[in-house]
């Protein structure tokens, strides 16, 4: 229980904005108002009140609001026929079978690229893009007496969006709208699962077999799905498993997990089941070859022999730590022996997996470049403790050694390598690719240029590897499709532009054929390196390649003319000097 006083120094809790600009703050119970006076608390209670009355008409505000955007979207939708926009499923270039299968049924009348063109205009993901048109759709055509419900502030867009989850499986219109309008009229004073759960009890006596279509149409839309997390920890989910096969694989993961326990073993049964299913996954299989993955590690040099900058695994931000642990765990790196203080101590689980080893890798190490790129500076910075124990100092040699070797080698035969690592040079204020190279490019001062062009319409390997390494991504707004599930486009058609890395980016393939043949859209490269998509309402977007070193996207600064006759390999390793500045001081590098 607590009680309220009139604050006559700096609050502990600020609550709002009480009266006459006073200010309360909390104390335990046992305390009463100043003078044993009630008014206090009274005048708290009734402005407290007054908030939340601001607090209901906004959420009110914003189904009413919410509910004119699904009309608009709908409005929307309804100009954007697949008839006249869409390739038809037969010509070369149309959408392929199973990505129209995938689409939902209500917009499968609606051009395929009216998702992107919401996803473009309203900042959002493809999925939440095509979720939030699908909803719109439905509640305009098929529940309309739940949108005008949702506007009138009866209940609110969450609630609207769940009956639009439910009741669509009800496929005769008389009897859908007879079960809409009973749940309406009760629906008032009820939460979200509440109404849920009666509208899944109405459907199911209106229509006993809603029940077995519904379930028809999870299991064919079954799916298995990553969910990175924070820290480099993320979910595997499968969806679409029936309620006996789902029963039987949980069962079986419990009595792996029992089985694989020992009297000494700290993990709980959950840790051992989510650790029984990576090693079912990955364990090689006697009657099948092993299977081959591929990861691609980006780390800097820094991280890689101790620091503290994050790495990106296939995408993903992972902690500098994890980044060194994989790398040990592939037998790219020594691993980092146990304090002095704890030598009986064993690695976690989760920065060392016994069951995670990826056949094959492909870690690229980064390092912001200005006149010193792949700096060794970076792998010889002092540890952060002044003092450090004899383990830390006999470890970080032995990690820089390693990480020279891992740098410096010149074939992937008996490594965990698909090939060999790349350096990356990097503009350092902007974060952007300049080049990528090896050890040895970078200890002749070669290869610090981006490739040149391919004669051809393909591009050349070191050239694909290069625009993949600097684009990262598809370039289409909002789109996160690694690079390596892309195609390389050329901005401008080939033959009349070159393949080149100036005339090169990624897009995955749906946003690829987008580009082509999609009404109304416009695609320009900009003199920066920025790609500028110009929408059918013509609302412009530009994207740039994500900088190195950072998840923050900012627009690069405009591009300075570099001083006449400064190539890039100058700009990277510095001009080389003239007679007249001779001076006895060393390279840069």
């Amino acid at each position: 229980m607590r009680a309220w006083r009139r604050a006559e120094r700096p609050p502990l809790i600020d609550v709002g904005h009480p009266p006459a600009g006073e200010v309360w703050t909390v104390e335990r119970a046992g305390h009463r108002p100043d003078g044993d006076d009630p008014r206090g608390l009274r005048q708290l209670l009734e402005t407290g009140a007054g908030h939340l009355d601001v607090a209901a008409a906004a959420f009110g505000e914003q189904g009413r609001l919410a509910a004119v955007q699904a009309r608009a979207l709908a409005a929307f939708a309804a100009c954007r026929p697949a008839a006249a926009m869409d390739r038809p499923d037969d010509e070369a270039g149309a959408a392929a079978a199973a990505s129209r299968a995938a689409r939902p049924a209500v917009l499968t009348e609606v051009s395929e690229w009216a998702v992107d063109e919401v996803m473009a205009r309203l900042t959002l993901s493809a999925q939440a893009a095509a979720r939030l048109l699908e909803q719109s759709v439905i509640l305009v055509e098929l529940l309309p007496a739940t949108l005008d419900a949702c506007q009138a502030g009866v209940i609110s867009w969450t609630h609207a969006v769940m009956l639009t989850e439910v009741l669509p499986v009800l496929t005769d219109p008389a009897v859908r709208a007879a079960v809409e309008a009973r749940l309406l009229a009760r629906a008032a004073d009820k939460t979200v699962p509440q109404l849920r759960a009666a509208a899944r009890r109405a459907v199911l006596k209106a229509d006993p077999n809603a029940a077995l279509r519904r379930a028809a149409r999870a299991i064919g839309d079954r799916q298995v799905q990553t969910h990175p997390g924070r820290d480099g920890v993320g979910s595997l989910t499968a969806t679409g498993l029936s309620t006996p096969v789902l029963a039987a694989c949980y069962r079986a993961l419990q009595a792996y997990a029992a089985a694989s326990r020992t009297p000494d073993d700290p993990r709980t049964q959950d840790q051992r089941m989510t650790d029984c299913l990576v090693d079912l996954i990955l364990r090689p299989d006697a009657n099948h070859p092993p299977v081959q993955i591929a990861l691609t590690l980006i780390a800097g040099v820094n991280t890689m022999s101790g620091g503290d900058d994050p790495g990106e695994l296939d995408g993903h931000p992972i902690p500098a730590a994890m980044v060194r642990a994989l790398a040990a765990a592939l037998g790219l790196l020594p691993r980092t022996p146990p304090p002095p203080a704890e030598p009986a101590t064993t690695e976690p689980a989760t920065t060392e997996p016994a069951t995670t080893e990826p056949a094959t890798t492909e870690p690229a190490t980064t390092e912001p470049a200005t006149t010193e790129p792949a700096t060794t500076e970076a792998a010889t910075t002092e540890p952060a403790t002044t003092e450090p124990t004899a383990t830390e100092a006999t470890a970080e040699p032995a990690a820089r050694a390693a990480l020279a070797e891992l740098l410096d080698l010149r074939a992937v035969t008996g490594t965990a390598l698909a090939h060999l690592p790349a350096l990356a040079v990097v503009d350092e204020l902007t974060g952007q690719l300049l080049a990528l190279t090896t050890a040895a490019g970078l200890r002749t001062g070669q290869a610090l240029d981006p490739p040149g062009p391919t004669p051809g319409y393909a591009p050349a390997t070191a050239l694909q590897k290069f625009v993949r390494a600097r684009d990262r991504r598809c370039r289409f707004p909002g789109c996160r499709t690694p690079a390596i599930r892309c195609d390389l486009d050329h901005n401008q058609p080939w033959p009349l532009g070159p393949t080149s890395a100036d005339n090169l980016c990624c897009l995955c393939r749906h946003h690829h054929r987008l580009s082509h043949q999609a009404p109304g859209w416009r695609m320009q490269r900009r003199p920066d390196g920025g790609l500028q998509w110009t929408t059918p309402g013509g609302h412009t977007i530009t994207t740039h390649p994500q900088p190195y070193g950072t998840d923050d996207l900012p627009p690069p600064p405009p591009a300075q003319p570099p001083r006449p006759g400064l190539t890039l390999r100058e700009r990277v390793l510095g001009r080389p000097p003239t007679p007249a500045h001779h001076t006895d001081d060393p390279a840069p590098f």
